[in-house]
């Protein structure tokens, strides 16, 4: 494919961009302050953790959200070169233009609080509406380890990828051998039906797969402690959770290791990282304008840039 396009800077962009050094991106729209998403800087840096949900007796280190930690854990579980997680800088349309293409996986980064899970909980009742349709071909995992959301999330983008990644022998491959939610081990069928059963026992079935291992838990913990911020205690609660949006069909699909089941979210209309955008605005931003924020992309990394962090 042909290198990404170079986009050229407006004026309000850049009085954006040098803004978010010192306090919030504020993403303009019709000349109105809609979203905010945290700055890359080290005070902005936060670690997705565990949410609401009681888990096992088990906690890993929490993930910074930062590129350079995900293409770390990438690397750690087996992924070459081509591909790597940047930032977005916000959800408006000049800065999305600045984001490489392709892009064939997004990851959010949200505040665990009493406004979110307000409506996260309103969403949960209502996810049979929301997974009516699940694609078999949907690699989703529950989440049964504290503070492990971000390499949930990290496993959902890759998993739903390997066919584009370049992917050795390693922790990452193990994980393909439980299949997808139509598939069994060796199973040659990707067609078949994936019911609410089937999917809720194969995303069951891929979560105490990853709380067994410890190849990714080890992967997981040395990618943690590469952050910029101080790696917290293992065991207390981090305040923040990720989920990932990926394609499946042309369908978008969020991913929430929280959840039972995949969020179908429709067809998409434009591409991966704007309609992940119009839901991550729609079902996040929106019910806490003032909220942290930050998002990532794992897009085409032609020329090695974006990883350069990797070495």
């Amino acid at each position: 494919p042909p290198p990404p396009k170079r986009h050229v800077m407006s004026p309000a962009v850049i009085t954006t961009l040098l803004l978010g050094a010192v306090a919030h991106v504020t993403v303009l729209e019709s000349g109105a302050a809609r979203d905010r998403i945290p700055p890359r800087s080290l005070a902005s840096r936060a670690r997705g953790g565990s949410g609401s949900v009681a888990f096992q007796q088990q906690y890993w280190l929490p993930l910074e959200s930062s590129p350079e930690v995900f293409n770390d854990f990438a690397r750690r579980v087996g992924v070459g070169d081509g591909w790597a997680f940047t930032d977005v800088l916000g959800l408006d349309e000049e800065l999305l233009a600045l984001v490489p293409q392709p892009c064939i996986a997004v990851v959010m980064l949200f505040p665990v609080n009493a406004v979110l899970t307000a409506s996260e909980m309103e969403r949960r009742r209502d996810i049979a509406r929301y997974s009516a349709r699940i694609s078999p071909r949907v690699f989703f995992m529950r989440q049964y380890i504290g503070n492990a959301c971000g390499t949930v999330a990290a496993m959902h983008a890759l998993m739903n990828n390997r066919e584009r990644l370049v992917v050795s022998d390693g922790p990452l491959s193990s994980m393909a051998d439980a299949g997808e939610c139509g598939e069994s081990p060796g199973s040659t069928n990707a067609d078949a039906a994936c019911d609410d059963r089937r999917q809720v026992e194969s995303a069951s079935t891929l979560g105490e797969k990853l709380s067994q291992s410890e190849d990714l838990m080890r992967a997981s913990d040395t990618s943690a402690r590469a952050g910029q911020t101080a790696t917290p205690t293992r065991g207390v609660d981090a305040d923040y959770h990720y989920v990932c949006f990926i394609e499946r069909d042309g369908e978008l699909y969020e991913l929430d290791g929280t959840k039972s089941l995949p969020v179908n979210h429709g067809p998409i209309q434009r591409d991966l990282l704007h309609d992940a955008s119009r839901a991550i605005h729609k079902h996040f931003v929106s019910k806490m304008p003032d909220g942290h924020f930050n998002v990532m992309a794992l897009c085409r990394d032609e020329d090695g840039s974006l990883a350069a962090a990797r070495d």
